[in-house]
């Protein structure tokens, strides 16, 4: 339209929606598809994203549509977009965050949020979103001024994607997003149409201390290279494959790292297999690596120097021996140390030749045992998880995203799988949750154009997640569902800590820890329309495997495990406070001799559990 002002023709356009606003925003930031739950804190906000051609993904829960804005962040190395109503929408999220936070996964959330005009007064969905999402977030923000939500929608997907990574929220008002359209040119902080800044830009080291990381590594006789998310997240496996093939270090690779060199590379170390190489090296290069507490927190047994190498200093490990420290993206810092590699004399044997053979050689030998180890299981009735895991990583396509999300079977089917590209194994991280694997399949099915993806669930993460395996069979998504089932939380608790039917637990144990025997999940999930098969012996998971993924549907494949298997992490230091309360005369001998009798004494500079629980004893009085 225009309008007449001082004899002059001044062309308006029409006014807009604040909602469309932030869908125009969302779509400058290059966002494809967003998952969640329509309510009607959020309609308008949803209903603009289906006009605007996002592919708009309706999910059963809230947190399956995190996880699912999870799971398409860690394919595409992109953000994650879901959204929520105000309420119980919004609350439905916070475990789903919390995964996302403690493991730096880059999602935005974009919530309906309770009118501001109403607030205070007991309206409809109020609460306080900030407070309840604050501690699972790095950024919180209530848009209360409807000119500045392209702003921060802006702001929230840079602060998204700016290391370390992370979830954001934004909380859109009800009755300002929806009330009354405003100009567009009223828009605040509005740099123009076209203007995206999308992630932070590449980030070069410092020539001298590049220059002293590659005469460390490139010097070392026993050089190790450890390889973390940060490899994933800056796309550097090309690199990283050609720096360990030019210097001829051996390379473990780590959480979403792995995969960027494929796992069967001759001079890779699985992780299982690293301790003996970590201890005998004698210059150790981290590349992207967050030493939390899924890496011991870095507190090694090795006399290494290290070289560490991290987009910001806050994931400098201080507690190691750091010969070099530089602030860099994985990428370009290899592709720095390459270029000083090229300078190296042409067919000279490297330092570190004789240690890589006899890297080799170790991980030849953890192979074998290994191999021995899953020939003893083979002939059992029912199918141990070992075996499981064993075959089915045989089985796997080396390109499919593998998502893990079974507290027993997730354990042994990691140290199987050998993944040929970075960010194709996940699992819950440092949340250490179940319930993710089926939303986190969406979520990598879609980022993947669709494509098929592994879910392996075990009776927890089908209970807590299953209702959106519907959301899947909708949307024809190829997603293959393979239960564990062993109709167990804890696979081996009775015969390793609790007794038969956990009676340590007295007569209203109700069979303790133990589910429903054997249900038949693939009965269930067929009358959705999923295709669906059943695998009580070994032999026949290549043939459900191989059907299910050559029909093209949602399938369920549904094997049954023996629930007496006891997982590694039982015997680990990392388990001892889960039983040492157990009464050491009732316990089973497995927990008693590991825990009560070894682990207590060592963590309590040699006093025996007994004494702790009756300090007279042994006081001689």
């Amino acid at each position: 339209m225009s309008a007449q002002s001082g004899g002059r023709t001044k062309t308006m356009s029409r006014n807009r929606w604040p909602a469309e606003l932030v869908v125009e925003a969302l779509r400058r930031e290059g966002v494809r598809a967003m998952f969640g739950i329509f309510g009607g804190h959020i309609a308008s906000i949803q209903d603009f994203a289906y006009r605007a051609g996002i592919d708009v993904f309706q999910v059963r829960h809230e947190q399956a549509a995190v996880h699912a804005a999870d799971g398409y962040a860690r394919v595409t190395r992109g953000p994650g977009v879901c959204f929520a109503t105000a309420g119980p929408g919004m609350t439905n999220t916070v475990t789903a965050m919390h995964m996302a936070y403690v493991n730096r996964t880059p999602v935005v959330l974009l919530l309906g949020g309770h009118k501001v005009r109403e607030e205070g007064r007991a309206t409809m969905q109020e609460a306080d979103a900030r407070s309840v999402l604050g501690s699972v977030t790095k950024s919180f923000r209530r848009v209360t001024v409807p000119e500045q939500a392209d702003l921060y929608v802006r702001m929230a997907f840079r602060e998204a994607m700016t290391f370390p990574y992370g979830p954001v929220a934004i909380e859109f008002p009800n009755d300002l997003f929806n009330d009354h359209p405003i100009p567009p040119e009223s828009r605040i902080g509005w740099p123009g149409a076209g203007v995206h800044l999308g992630r932070p830009p590449a980030v070069a080291g410092d020539p001298q201390g590049v220059a002293s990381a590659f005469e460390a590594l490139s010097g070392a006789q026993r050089p190790l290279i450890i390889a973390g998310d940060g490899v994933h997240w800056d796309d550097a496996g090309a690199s990283l494959r050609e720096l360990i093939e030019k210097l001829s270090v051996p390379l473990s690779m780590r959480r979403h790292g792995r995969g960027a060199v494929p796992e069967d590379h001759p001079l890779v170390i699985p992780a299982p297999a690293r301790k003996r190489a970590l201890e005998k090296a004698d210059v150790v290069m981290l590349l992207g690596m967050h030493l939390s507490y899924l890496e011991g927190f870095g507190d090694w047994k090795t006399s290494a120097e290290f070289i560490q190498v991290s987009r910001h200093p806050s994931d400098i490990a201080v507690n190691l021996r750091t010969l070099v420290e530089i602030t860099a993206d994985q990428d370009t810092f290899l592709r720095q140390l390459n270029s000083l590699a090229a300078g190296l004399p042409a067919g000279q044997p490297r330092p570190s030749q004789a240690w890589s053979e006899a890297c080799r050689a170790d991980v030849a030998q953890w192979r074998a045992r290994r191999a021995a180890d899953v020939d003893d299981l083979l002939g059992r009735e029912v199918i141990h998880p070992i075996a499981f895991a064993s075959e089915l990583s045989r089985l796997l396509p080396g390109d499919v995203p593998v998502i893990l999300d079974s507290f027993t079977a997730s354990g042994f089917l990691a140290e199987f799988l050998q993944p040929k590209a970075s960010g194709r194994v996940m699992d819950a991280g440092l949340s250490a949750a179940f319930g993710h694997g089926v939303g986190m399949a969406l979520g990598a099915s879609m980022a993947s154009d669709a494509g098929p993806v592994i879910s392996v669930l075990g009776d927890g993460g089908v209970g807590l997640g299953g209702g959106d395996i519907e959301t899947a069979v909708r949307y024809q998504l190829p997603v293959v569902f393979l239960v564990s089932n062993n109709s167990a939380y804890g696979s081996g608790m009775e015969d390793y800590a609790y007794g038969a039917d956990y009676a340590i637990l007295g007569p209203k144990a109700r069979g303790g820890f133990n589910l429903t025997a054997d249900v038949r999940y693939d009965r269930m999930f067929a009358a959705l329309g999923c295709h669906t098969e059943f695998v009580t012996k070994l032999d026949e998971l290549e043939g459900a495997l191989e059907r299910s993924l050559r029909s093209g549907l949602t399938s369920v494949v549904n094997v049954v495990v023996d629930r007496h298997a006891q997982p590694g992490l039982y015997e680990t230091v990392h388990a001892r406070e889960m039983f040492w309360h157990l009464p050491a005369d009732e316990v089973m001998e497995p927990a008693r001799r590991r825990h009560h009798e070894t682990l207590f004494p060592r963590y309590h500079n040699g006093l025996t559990l007994s004494e702790a629980l009756d300090p007279t004893e042994g006081s001689g009085s």
